[in-house]
């Protein structure tokens, strides 16, 4: 694999350099960086935005948003050829954190661009550091997009997710983690011994980093050596001044600070426009994090990434790509032939593959309703190898002509979902009942009728690859 990206500003570079940014100067954090942001994205192309001087916030300080939503972005930042597309680069990925194991461990190095400053003590001031209200219905400014980097008590497991901040004060962000996700754990376990969970919050690092930082990784996975992985070399760390947790040497802020125990201090957060495209968690007191000291290298760039409904020209690489974590669960399994997998949204999981035995198809969806993977997700459904699991008009017409709804369809409940999740009821809220329905759906040709089933009106691969190799160029 090729050798990706050192930061954050690297990459940026690339991408200004292929057209793919613009940028705007004196946009407000209230609502119109959001704004042009959402607009940006739905928006052909999808264009990459740069804020500079923004109002109400000292010069130097920047904030990029849109940094990965288009395709071609998404394979720079994996080291891949720009043209990479749909279960290829999926498939560029899986493979990437699949070999985590044998990944290249991080570097520790003395020193960094990280350290050009260092704020502590009463000149800590998170408030200076720009923080955006995204979206019109938002309790407040977020940041959206930064790495909490937390340490396993028991085991020494350094864990790195994406959780919501709030801005409250000079050194008070809310941190907002949903049920069962690794940072929620690992806090507890401080609380549980009476103790402040110790964190470090890093804005702007490669885009590996980030990209490893969005998956539903098993617990005890170094999403440090996943990026290495995808990065093409490992990830240089060093250890903060205040908590000694390891943070990236070239990211562009490091705030660390503790997280006492809920009954210490909690603040109202929310809410926030979620992932899902709804509003769906309610207002309620969350845990806070104080700021102990802040690194951060020269005129700043902070990365800001927003969650937004499906618009046009969006692509939503964080939902997508946590296909290739399913993927590597149902290989895990010993599912055999599995050609593709494929998330459409937050609402459905598409896996194709080549039926090798009765009740092959079955299995697979079940083990991917099991999956953490199959967070939120409503409808999974099985396709053949004949069915490209990216194109959701394929995908249609498989649900449409080779599913029987009242042998192929069923409903299993119970299954795991969180609290930005529309559905649940009050009620299920009330009591953090986190759970829903999931459809399972055999969109397969009956495997006992598979050389009888009615032929697909399609070319035959030989054909197109003959007639893509006399006539391609003129169809470009």
């Amino acid at each position: 694999m090729t050798v990706g990206f050192k930061d954050l500003r690297e990459f940026i570079g690339r991408v200004e350099s292929l057209g793919e940014m613009r940028k705007i100067d004196g946009a407000d954090w209230d609502l119109e960086i959001g704004a042009i942001t959402e607009v940006a994205a739905s928006s052909p192309g999808c264009p990459m935005v740069l804020f500079d001087n923004i109002k109400g916030y000292p010069p130097g300080y920047r904030i990029v948003s849109n940094l990965l939503h288009t395709e071609s972005r998404l394979a720079i930042a994996l080291g891949g050829d720009p043209d990479l597309r749909g279960v290829a680069l999926l498939k560029k990925w899986k493979d990437g954190i699949g070999a985590v194991q044998d990944g290249p461990a991080p570097v520790v190095v003395k020193d960094g661009p990280i350290q050009e400053n260092l704020i502590t003590g009463d000149d800590i001031d998170i408030l200076k550091i720009p923080a955006v209200k995204w979206h019109e219905l938002d309790g407040g400014r977020y940041m959206a997009g930064s790495l909490s980097v937390m340490k396993d008590p028991d085991t020494g497991w350094l864990n790195i997710g994406i959780y919501r901040l709030q801005v409250h004060d000079k050194i008070t962000y809310n941190l907002m983690i949903e049920p069962g996700k690794h940072g929620k754990l690992i806090r507890e376990k401080y609380w549980a011994r009476g103790q402040n969970c110790p964190v470090a919050i890093c804005m702007g690092q490669t885009p590996a980093l980030f990209l490893a930082g969005t998956l539903f990784a098993p617990a005890g996975t170094s999403e440090y050596k996943i990026a290495g992985t995808l990065n093409g070399g490992p990830i240089e760390v060093l250890p903060g001044p205040f908590t000694g947790l390891l943070v990236p040497a070239t990211a562009e802020v490091v705030m660390e600070g503790e997280i006492p125990p809920p009954e210490v201090e909690a603040r109202m957060e929310g809410p926030f426009g979620e992932a899902t495209g709804y509003y769906a968690s309610s207002p309620s007191p969350e845990p806070v994090v104080k700021i102990r000291s802040i690194m951060h290298r020269n005129d700043p760039i902070i990365q800001g990434a927003p969650p937004m409904r499906p618009l046009p020209g969006l692509w939503h690489f964080p939902v997508n790509f946590r296909a290739a974590t399913l993927w590597n669960d149902l290989q895990k399994c010993s599912i055999p032939e599995i050609r593709g997998v494929w998330q459409h949204g937050y609402g459905m999981m598409v896996i194709s593959l080549k039926q090798c035995y009765a009740g092959h198809a079955k299995q697979a969806a079940l083990i991917a309703a099991g999956s953490r993977s199959a967070h939120i997700i409503r409808c999974i459904v099985i396709v053949d190898e004949d069915i490209d699991p990216y194109n959701v008009y394929e995908v249609m017409w498989a649900i449409g002509t080779r599913c029987d709804p009242e042998r192929d369809i069923e409903i299993i409940r119970d299954g795991y979902s969180g609290p930005i999740d529309p559905l649940p009821t009050m009620e299920q809220r009330a009591i953090g009942d986190w759970t829903t329905g999931k459809v399972l759906i055999n969109a397969c040709r009956p495997i006992f009728r598979r050389t009888g089933f009615a032929p697909v009106v399609a070319i035959s691969p030989e054909l197109r690859e003959a007639t893509v190799k006399k006539w391609g160029k003129l169809l470009k």
